[in-house]
């Protein structure tokens, strides 16, 4: 499998060169083409599978109807002692026309949009369950009146709709899971219905259950294969994507997994070098805001070429539309891995941490990205060509501009779908309120609430649900390092709980201005040279064995 370079590519109508010829874009400013052009043509992929999926289950439910239909006009024309009538022989035949209308429509339309396709998915399996509702209620009827107790009902035509629903339509297993539910309640309600209205049913089915009883075991049985199905079929799923390979990278092992996609460990087929791999999740590919968000992360990202930022080596998309990035393979913990398992750290490391902070921060906010989600989750210990202690800033997915003319032209939804951007527990109080565009001064903050983290194992505020973290933010005085150290360990000195306290002042204004400023003031504390090189590779030689190194 090869992945053309974005280099690569024939120009044509829907090239990125050609993104101004594009109504939807027009007057829209480069970077905002270079993102909505993103958005379309992953939308444009994700529609387009769709689209067969769909062509395909209408042209193969038509044919299933066709049969019936021609099968029902032969009982008919014979007068066979079981011929359904001339009712259902009319809804069939309109089954039949409906569902092949809207395979030939499908097959006829070059590009369906998304409103399209879901009226599409509407009638192509809403029009077969009326049909099978209307011959259900006949059955149930024509049995009860011939019978004294209704035998055997025949549930195969829901079974073909509901497992053609699970194998064609692409959906998350939730959704799946509900109309597939719909689907089998519909016979089951319109055999109650039957027996409110006729008697006969009603004395049949107390004289004897059992059909009820084994249509509600074949729909349940039908359904629990179904979920069965769904989860082999994601868990291939997942194996496949762990052994293929993309472009010039194979895949080796699945590492973690975040917001918006999935990290690999992989590999260079030529040069063996080992890399990670991060890849959008199948269920976000179909989604333009995740996908435009997915792609700010990384060309936010690949312009960062300082050491403590994680390294972009390339990008592509595979020729099924999904997005993927290419960073360094790191081994270590991340910051909050390191505190939970090894406890506070002493002072001068955490100033030693720090000032590697400041300098990720240093060359982001110089070339005006705020990042937007400093945690210790996001921040990586690791050795790095042979010094220790090295900091890695992870996870730009957050990444916005600090200049205020690129702030308003932004979309918003790319950046609050439907929740917080970024971490309560190390939100400053501006980006907390939303009120106010934040700049530099609210990464600073954040590294305040880290800091704090390093010096007593916890955030500045941590008790209760997110609302109540987020109103101490704004209204909380939060304590001072020392304060809450009582764990033994040689406490901060009180110019350094004075710098915590400033970096987490509620006003901007008495922060640190910039990441350059908390650096200088980082390197006049008493700690600065209590922790150097030397001790830092005696604690991983000493340390690291005792952990599984991962990459971040």
């Amino acid at each position: 499998m090869s992945v053309a370079s974005p280099h690569d590519q024939t120009l044509d109508a829907d090239s990125p060169l050609a993104i101004p010829q594009r109504p939807e874009l027009a007057g829209a400013s480069p970077a905002e083409m270079e993102l909505l052009e993103g958005d379309i043509s992953s939308s444009r992929q994700a529609n387009n599978l769709l689209q067969t999926r769909l062509r395909t289950a209408a042209f193969a439910l038509g044919f299933g109807f066709l049969i019936f239909t021609i099968w029902s006009l032969i009982q008919l024309l014979w007068d066979f002692p079981s011929n359904p009538g001339t009712t259902t022989l009319g809804v069939e035949l309109v089954t039949t026309f409906v569902l092949m209308g809207v395979a030939w429509w499908l097959s006829s339309l070059n590009q369906a949009s998304a409103n399209c396709l879901r009226w599409s998915e509407f009638l192509i399996f809403s029009a077969p369950a009326a049909s099978l509702l209307v011959m259900h209620y006949r059955n149930v009827v024509f049995l009860a009146a011939n019978y004294s107790f209704i035998p055997h009902i025949s549930m195969s035509g829901w079974l073909i709709l509901i497992f053609t629903y699970n194998i064609f339509v692409p959906r998350s297993w939730r959704v799946v899971m509900t109309v597939c539910l719909v689907m089998a309640s519909a016979p089951i309600v319109a055999t109650a219905v039957a027996a409110m209205m006729h008697e006969e049913i009603r004395r049949s089915l107390m004289f004897d259950p059992s059909c009820i009883i084994e249509m509600v075991l074949i729909l349940t049985a039908t359904l629990s294969a179904c979920l069965l199905g769904l989860r082999m079929i994601a868990y291939l799923r997942g194996k496949v994507d762990e052994a293929k390979e993309l472009g010039r990278y194979h895949l080796r092992e699945k590492l973690g997994s975040g917001g918006m996609g999935d990290v690999y460990l992989a590999e260079h087929r030529l040069m063996k070098r080992p890399c990670a791999i991060k890849v959008i999740r199948p269920e976000k590919a179909g989604d333009p805001r995740s996908i435009a968000r997915f792609e700010r992360e990384v060309r936010s990202t690949s312009r960062l070429n300082h050491w403590n930022n994680v390294s972009i080596f390339d990008y592509g998309r595979t020729p099924d539309g999904k997005f993927y990035y290419v960073m360094e393979y790191l081994t270590g913990l991340s910051l909050q891995q390191l505190v939970k398992k090894r406890g506070p750290l002493s002072p001068g490391r955490a100033v030693y941490l720090l000032n590697q902070v400041c300098n990720a921060l240093n060359e982001a906010h110089s070339i005006g990205l705020l990042h937007r989600d400093i945690k210790p989750a996001n921040l990586m210990v690791t050795e790095l060509g042979g010094a220790f202690d090295m900091i890695k800033l992870l996870d730009f997915g957050l990444v916005k501009s600090i200049d205020p003319s690129i702030q308003n032209g932004e979309d918003t939804d790319l950046t609050m779908a439907g929740s917080l951007t970024g971490s309560p527990l190390y939100m400053s109080p501006e980006q907390a309120m939303g009120n106010v565009a934040p700049d530099q001064r609210s990464d600073i903050y954040s590294v305040g609430g880290v800091a704090h983290f390093m010096l007593t194992g916890k955030p500045p505020f941590d008790a209760g649900p997110t609302l109540k973290i987020l109103l101490a933010h704004l209204h909380e005085p939060p304590k001072a390092p020392s304060v809450e150290r009582d764990n033994g360990l040689i406490p901060p000195s009180l110019a350094f709980d004075e710098l915590v306290l400033k970096c987490l002042d509620k006003n901007p204004d008495n922060r640190f201005q910039s990441a350059k400023e908390l650096q200088s003031a980082l390197q006049q504390l008493p700690e600065y040279h209590d922790w150097d090189a030397n001790k830092a590779e005696s604690w991983w030689t000493s340390n690291c064995s005792h952990y599984q190194l991962q990459n971040g």
